[in-house]
């Protein structure tokens, strides 16, 4: 059986409009599309044993907010032991986008030294954001070369990208790629010693 339904997903800001959401349903897969720019916000299908979830990175609600960092736990702009910070603030680590200066240039993001062994990575980019992830979900059991164990916060990400939910905040930078239009951003690491 195959169904469709029509809801409200949200209001645009300053009155500009409402939102719908449009939830596509079948023995096969379920989808949420909503009508800002025909975003897919959910995609469950089923994998090789049957198992139902959700492959699509989306949100569930409008939102968008640009918070300064300036002494909480997101202020990153100087150099911070790692595990001690995230002691120090009480937090379980970081899944967050952080919002660059604009500029469509080759411009600096991020620089992370490891004491031990003085290997420095500096990332540049052309994107106006980076998602800082620290391996919050891992708990030892995933074994790397050598037997080496993998515990919670024991790796980082930085992924480039757009803004989270740029598609819905007109205050954000722009996402939307339109006919003719080219995709051009580019990343930069460059490893060295310190």
């Amino acid at each position: 059986m195959v169904s469709v339904t029509r809801t409200v997903f949200g209001e645009l800001p300053s009155g500009a409009g409402t939102v719908e959401k449009f939830q596509l349903q079948s023995e096969l897969l379920r989808v949420d599309i909503i009508s800002w720019g025909c975003t897919i916000t959910a995609l469950e299908v089923k994998d090789r044993q049957g198992s139902v979830s959700d492959v699509v990175l989306g949100f569930a609600e409008l939102e968008g907010e640009v918070a300064p960092v300036q002494g909480t736990a997101f202020d990153l702009r100087k150099p911070v032991e790692l595990g001690k910070h995230l002691q120090q603030f009480h937090i379980n680590g970081f899944d967050h986008n952080f919002c660059l200066k604009g500029s469509k240039e080759k411009h600096f993001c991020a620089r992370v030294q490891h004491a031990g062994s003085g290997r420095v990575l500096e990332v540049y980019t052309t994107q106006p954001g980076v998602q800082f992830y620290t391996a919050n979900f891992l708990d030892g059991t995933l074994k790397g070369k050598g037997g080496a164990v993998y515990p919670k916060h024991s790796g980082f990400c930085l992924e480039t990208q757009n803004w989270p939910n740029a598609v819905n905040q007109p205050h954000f930078p722009p996402v939307l790629l339109r006919p003719d239009e080219e995709y051009n951003h580019t990343t930069w690491f460059k490893f060295s010693v310190a």
